[in-house]
Order: C-alpha cells, then sequence, then structure tokens
C-alpha cells in the first residue's frame, strides 16, 4: 500500500498539541478591577483607589474603596479583621443559610451539601454580617453584630442579629472621588482618606471653601426639585410660547375640519340617547333628593362654624407672582443652609478623627517602644 505525503509526515509534539492561540495583550487589557491589587489603579477623574481609616465609637474602621463611576466595590477592616461584604453575603446565600428577621438563621430546605467543598470566601469568625444597599453613586452596608457580643456568625450560635453601624460610601463627580462616613447610633463619623488621594483633597477643597460649594449644591438641588415641580413649560414659558403659538397655527385647520366631518355622528348619537339619558335621569332624581336631604344639615353646621371665624386680612395685596419666586428662593436658602452647616460639621469631624487617629499611633509606637525596652533590659540581665 502506498504512503501519501500527509501519511510521512511527523506527528505533531505534546507541546503543538497543549498549545492553544497565541495571547494577546488585549486579554491583560480587560483584566478586572477585583483581580487588580488595591492601589494599582492610577488616580483619574474616572477612578480612583481610596483607603479610609477612622474610629466610630468603639471599632476601628479601615474601608479600602476602588471608586468607580457605575460599579464603586469595596473591602472594610473591623478591629483589625478583613471583610468583604458582597462576597461574604454571597456566599452566605449560596450556601443556604441566613439570618431572618429575628436574627435566627434559616437554612434552605434541602440544606447544606455535606461533599460541598469550603467556599474561599468564607466570612471570618468574629460573628459579624453584613446587609448591602446599592444606588447610583451611594453603597450602604449596615453592619450586622450579635446581640451578646459572642459566637459565630454561622450556625445559629450566639444572640440575635442586630444593626450596629451603617458604612455610606458616596461616590462623586465622574468616579474619582469619594467619602466615607460610618453612623453608630444618632452620631455619624466621617473616616479620613489617605493623604495625597483624590479624595483627601476634594475634603480639603470643599471645606476650606463651604460657601462656595454650598452655592453651587444649592444651585443643583434647587434645579432638580423646581423641574419636576414647576415643569419644564412654567420654567421655559417665555421661550415655549412662540413654539406653542407656531404649532397652533399649523393644526388649526386640521382640527376644524374633523370637527367639521365628525359634527353630524355626534348629532346622531346625541338624538339616539336622548331617550336613555332621561330615563336615567328620571330613575335616579329620588336617590340625589335623598343625598342632597342628607348633606344639607353637615353643609349649615360647616357654614355656621366658619362664621364664628373672625375675618382676617392683610392690609396689602399679595401679587400672584410673589408665590412663584417664592418656593425657589425657599428651597435655595433651606439647601444652602443645609450644605454650608454640613460642611463645616464635616471638616471638624474629619479634624477630630485625624487626631484621635494620629493619638492611636502614637500610643501604639510607645507601647511598641517599651515593650522593645523591657524586652532589651531583660536580655541584658540574662
Amino acid at each position: 500500500m502506498t504512503r501519501s505525503p500527509v501519511d510521512d509526515a511527523d506527528p505533531p509534539s505534546s507541546a503543538e498539541e497543549g498549545s492553544g492561540p497565541a495571547q494577546t495583550p488585549d486579554r491583560d487589557a480587560g483584566e478586572s478591577d477585583a483581580a487588580r491589587p488595591f492601589g494599582e489603579q492610577p488616580a483619574t477623574r474616572f477612578a480612583a483607589d481610596v483607603e479610609y481609616r477612622g474610629r466610630a465609637g468603639e471599632h476601628d474602621y479601615v474601608v479600602r474603596v476602588r471608586h468607580r463611576l457605575l460599579d464603586t466595590t469595596f473591602t472594610v477592616a473591623v478591629d483589625g479583621i478583613e471583610h468583604d461584604p458582597k462576597a461574604e453575603e454571597k456566599a452566605r446565600k449560596k450556601s443556604g443559610e441566613g439570618a431572618g428577621p429575628s436574627g435566627d438563621v434559616v437554612h434552605d430546605e434541602a440544606g447544606p451539601s455535606d461533599d460541598a467543598e469550603p467556599s474561599d470566601d468564607a466570612a471570618p469568625d468574629d460573628g459579624l454580617q453584613f446587609g448591602l444597599d446599592e444606588g447610583f453613586s451611594t453603597l450602604r452596608c449596615t453592619v450586622r453584630r450579635r446581640a451578646d457580643g459572642e459566637g459565630s456568625g454561622r450556625e445559629g450560635e450566639g444572640g440575635e442579629v442586630e444593626d450596629a453601624e451603617v458604612i455610606t460610601i458616596r461616590t462623586a463627580g465622574l468616579g474619582g472621588a469619594g467619602e466615607v462616613d460610618v453612623r453608630h447610633g444618632l452620631q455619624t463619623t466621617p473616616l479620613v482618606p489617605a493623604e495625597g488621594s483624590p479624595s483627601a483633597a476634594r475634603d480639603e477643597k470643599r471645606t476650606a471653601h463651604p460657601t462656595r460649594y454650598a452655592l453651587v449644591a444649592a444651585l443643583t438641588k434647587a434645579a432638580t426639585f423646581l423641574i419636576p415641580l414647576l415643569g419644564l413649560g412654567a420654567l421655559f414659558s417665555g421661550l415655549l410660547d412662540p413654539v406653542k403659538e407656531w404649532i397652533g397655527e399649523r393644526i388649526r385647520p386640521v382640527i376644524e375640519a374633523i370637527g367639521q366631518v365628525v359634527r353630524p355622528i355626534r348629532d346622531w348619537l346625541d338624538e339616539v340617547t336622548a331617550p336613555v339619558r332621561d330615563f336615567l335621569d328620571t330613575l335616579l332624581a329620588p336617590v340625589r333628593e335623598l343625598i342632597a336631604a342628607i348633606l344639607r344639615p353637615i353643609g349649615e353646621a360647616l357654614r355656621w362654624l366658619l362664621g364664628l371665624l373672625p375675618d382676617i386680612g392683610l392690609p396689602f395685596s399679595v401679587p400672584d407672582w410673589l408665590v412663584d419666586v417664592l418656593v425657589p428662593v425657599v428651597v435655595v436658602v433651606a439647601v444652602f443652609v443645609a450644605t454650608f452647616s454640613r460642611l463645616r460639621h464635616r471638616r471638624e469631624k474629619l479634624a477630630e478623627t485625624a487626631s484621635g487617629a494620629r493619638a492611636a499611633t502614637a500610643s501604639d509606637t510607645s507601647a511598641a517602644g517599651e515593650e522593645a525596652r523591657s524586652a532589651g533590659e531583660s536580655s541584658a540581665q540574662n
């Protein structure tokens, strides 16, 4: 049997068989932010990795936020224990285990599988659970703790789960900066962004010029309130009047022609349905008279009560345009005052949090120095 040149060709080696398509640089370019280490994202107008630190109540918080325009993510370290709230909640729900409204652990009917492998996103055994509420530019993470402060967050150990603190993460602008607050009880503590970060520069500018930013926020909020309240027609009536007149002139002949065509049909329908309307009017006349007789004493009583009130009149007439002007002014002033006071309060809180963090760092450094000194003295004595 003759052999073809294809048969005489050498078989492909194992390395050639296992080699797939050539790797392209586009694959590395499409790498997700989750796979990229925190802090490697260059700070731009659309993205920034910022670390926030501070002490809220009795707990130390370190929140690492990947600010993005539409996809902000974060991790949090509570008292030195790292957590990924989104991954932990996803793993907890996937395993069929979750806390009910009363804090009791609820399992799926099938229950967790005995052969299931442990998840890489298993929550640390510190009894904390998290609830997430994701918005357009705001993330809210509720930290839930056991009522007795003991026991694991799994297998129903410990007391009931209660909401403790609420971490609020806001992404500002196009995604290149933001801020983080922790609400504990009735107090709200802002966390201090890392020095040199876009969020730190934003806080410095806003707190250094509260009047300017409060005015900008007031005008923006006023626009968002007034456009739905008054409508675009009321706000731009002067600009839209010529357009409406031009459209009316064009469609008025068409409307009149349609009315002339339909008028005979309307007259014929009125003649056909006239006996039915007269019959219904005669049938319902006693019912209307009965309702009027019942409501007549109530109306007379209300008129008598209103007659007891004195007439209160202003010594001057109020023009109609005053209300239209007063509503925007009140909105702008209210938002300006609220934003100005919030910026001043935030500046004070940031300074307080930063001083507390510096004091804690200094105490830790002194404690480490004392331990090193005592260790050196004991070694010298030995």
